[in-house]
């Protein structure tokens, strides 16, 4: 037969964990029809992928794209990234079901927690459906990566309930007419259930454990179906695996929870937290720590102060040296005598003294968006590194701790901090890494079989968009550079587990019968590219672009959608729905 598409000589990774071995994959219809070789074969689109990997596409299964994927049929860079796949509806926060009229609503809710402009949800997304089903067939429209969903607790709850689901408990009505909305939604192509813990902030935290348990039933008498339960409660970490261990266990379904991470103030937490996830899968409940592959912290300039990191970090608007005297004189000051006080030695001296050599003492110290204690500058400069830059001949530094750069400019630590922001009108964004930075400790972290590799967020926080590089961090990085892990393994962590997890059952491996999401790289050069913000967002907003490098293809349902790094102008991708759904 003529095939759609061969690819020949390729290093296959086939996404089940198993070695490499060489071969071709042939495609025809969407769909993988072989492995193996095909010498003399006629094909459409033949792709030579000697030296390359031919791997299943990458499915991303922690984002925000739930408005994004309305009006951008690629989300974002993640395609450039390797991925085929992303799935939304995480943390409880969805925008269907909606009450028709509600939809504005919906829209505040997630531009408040994901920090997405209002203006930009306003301009880029009509909201016209009410049902999850509906949802997913008006994201269907125009796809280029394949989207699918879980079906969102504060969703449900202001649908049900309305201003109500914000202030009190369910009464027994609104709770069937909530099981309701969730048999319906898997019906539908639902592929699971999001949730947050008790006293979160959003209407999800509102009610006690008991609606939890009653919600979740429905995925276990269903038989499918994945929980995924937020961090940022105040109780952290340990509230909400808990509450993830509790759902598994009650319903014999796997639940992901944020966050599986080796906190740099408490550096020995990570040992006890893997043992309690090794004893929770040996009594029975499939919940895995949802980890990352990057490094994580605190992201600010001295334009604006923090802005806007992931919900477990520090998000006060004040500044990143809040509760330092000289400091938050400074940074009350407009906009203009910021910049002019920066300029001055003597004051100078006074913020290096406060956040460097830590003569003053500081008080108070940083809390997040909701008014909680996010803890004290811990002045480790060989971790605050420079995240973006606004100028291209600053790009260089990114990446580079500051004590670095003080050290290669033959300066103190302040003034290569100062210079550096004053240069780029205080714009220059850096991070506070307090997290994931130690291979030896990251070997256990992402190795562990008890762990998922995600969590990207990806759509939202788009000024900052944290965590482009989810695969490509993974597979350069730590695989490639730090070798924490094999590329087989690396590769069935970013692909077939996070299928076999969602029952997602047709594609997420190189095998016969599966569909043709397939990436090609090169595992010698993949990396990610340096972080450009650009207006690319409805109403002029502004998002960040990051590519990768060593990616040579990205092919969605049969039809190359990369070349070369760049988008062709194929719209291959699907909506990637559950077992119970039937067209």
């Amino acid at each position: 037969m003529a095939y759609d598409l061969l690819i020949n000589n390729g290093r296959v990774v086939d996404g089940s964990g198993e070695p490499a071995f060489q071969a071709d994959v042939a495609v025809h219809k969407g769909k993988i029809v072989g492995v193996g070789k095909y010498k003399g074969a006629a094909a459409e689109r033949v792709i030579d992928a000697d030296g390359r990997v031919v791997a299943p596409g990458f499915i991303d299964h922690h984002t925000h794209f739930d408005p994004q994927a309305v009006w951008d049929p690629y989300c974002g860079s993640w395609v450039h990234n390797g991925h085929t796949t992303v799935i939304v509806g995480q943390c409880g926060q969805v925008i269907a079901p909606v009450r028709p009229g509600d939809g504005e609503w919906y829209l505040e809710f997630f531009s408040d927690a994901e920090q997405i402009p209002l203006p930009v949800l306003k301009a880029g997304v009509d909201v016209t459906w009410e049902s999850v089903g509906d949802y997913l067939n008006a994201l269907g429209k125009k796809r280029g990566i394949n989207v699918g969903t879980l079906v969102g607790h504060s969703g449900i709850r202001r649908y049900v309930m309305g201003e109500a689901a914000a202030e009190r408990e369910a009464t027994p009505e609104e709770m069937a007419a909530m099981q309701r909305l969730i048999r319906e939604a898997m019906y539908d192509g639902a592929l699971g259930f999001s949730t947050a813990p008790k006293d979160r902030g959003d209407p999800a935290g509102v009610p006690d454990d008991a609606e939890r348990w009653a919600l979740a039933s429905v995925l276990g008498e269903l038989g499918t179906g994945v929980f995924q339960v937020a961090g940022g409660a105040p109780g952290g970490t340990k509230q909400t695996r808990a509450v993830a261990r509790e759902l598994a266990a009650r319903t014999g379904r796997p639940s992901i929870y944020n966050l599986m991470s080796d906190p740099i103030g408490n550096p020995d937490e990570w040992v006890e937290h893997l043992r309690w996830l090794e004893d929770g899968f040996k009594s029975g409940a499939r919940c895995y720590g949802s980890c990352l592959s990057t490094v994580a912290g605190a992201i600010f300039d001295l334009q604006r102060g923090l802005n806007v990191p992931q919900d477990e970090d520090i998000t006060h608007p004040e500044g990143f040296f809040r509760g330092m005297t000289t400091w938050d004189e400074v940074m009350a000051r407009p906009y203009r005598e910021r910049i002019q006080a920066f300029r001055d030695p003597e004051i100078r001296k006074a913020l290096s003294a406060e956040a460097v050599e830590g003569k003053i003492e500081q008080q108070g110290g940083m809390t997040d968006r909701r008014g909680r204690a996010r803890g004290l500058f811990n002045r480790r400069w060989d971790l605050v590194e420079v995240f973006m830059t606004t100028k291209g001949q600053n790009r260089h530094l990114e990446g580079k701790t500051i004590e670095q750069i003080a050290k290669e400019q033959n300066k103190s630590i302040m003034d290569a901090f100062l210079d550096l922001s004053l240069d780029e009108d205080l714009q220059t964004c850096f991070q506070a890494i307090d997290r994931n930075h130690d291979p030896k400790v990251q070997k256990h972290i992402l190795g562990s079989p008890y762990t998922v590799i995600g969590t990207s967020d990806g759509g939202g926080r788009p000024h900052t968009a944290d965590r482009h590089e989810t695969s490509t961090n993974l597979l350069g990085h730590w695989v490639r550079e730090q070798q924490v892990m094999t590329l087989e393994e690396a590769v069935y962590r970013l692909t077939g587990k996070t299928a076999l997890m969602h029952d997602i059952t047709d594609r997420g491996f190189i095998a016969a019968g599966k569909v043709a999401d397939i990436t090609i790289f090169d595992p010698d050069t993949i990396a990610s590219k340096p972080r450009e913000p650009v207006a690319t967002l409805p109403a002029g907003g502004v998002q960040v672009k990051r590519e990768a490098v060593g990616i040579d293809y990205v092919v969605v349902n049969g039809s190359v959608l990369l070349e070369g790094g760049e988008l062709t102008d194929a719209l291959p991708g699907q909506i990637i729905r559950g077992p119970l759904y039937q067209a």
